[in-house]
């Protein structure tokens, strides 16, 4: 049999023959082996547990509690810089009244 395979091989009429005979070979096995796949993924489907229902609720409030936290750092910055402010208005009318309060102590 190996002597006409290997005639088969040398013989170029026959070659897309042999070529086609190895590409159905291949898909047989693969057929074969189709049943085993299967039941190997039936298996695991079985051992893993569906996501639960409320999982896109959760995405969602996550998602909200994320950009709900980031405004309040922003809102948060914004009001220690309006304290900032003030406090630096406070600290100029201070030095302002001790400045006029030595000017009126002097004369």
């Amino acid at each position: 049999m190996t002597k006409t395979r290997k005639s088969r091989a040398v013989d170029p009429d026959l070659e897309p023959l042999d070529l086609a005979q190895r590409e159905l070979d291949a898909k047989i096995a693969a057929l074969e082996a189709l049943p085993e796949q299967l039941e190997l993924e039936i298996r695991e489907q079985e051992r893993t547990m569906p996501p639960p229902e409320d999982l896109e609720d959760r995405r969602r409030q996550r998602d909200f509690e994320e950009k709900a936290a980031r405004g309040q750092i922003r809102n948060e910055r914004r009001t220690q810089g309006r304290s900032l402010f003030l406090m630096f208005l406070l600290l100029a009318a201070t030095a302002a009244m001790v400045a006029w309060v030595i000017t009126l102590a002097q004369k």
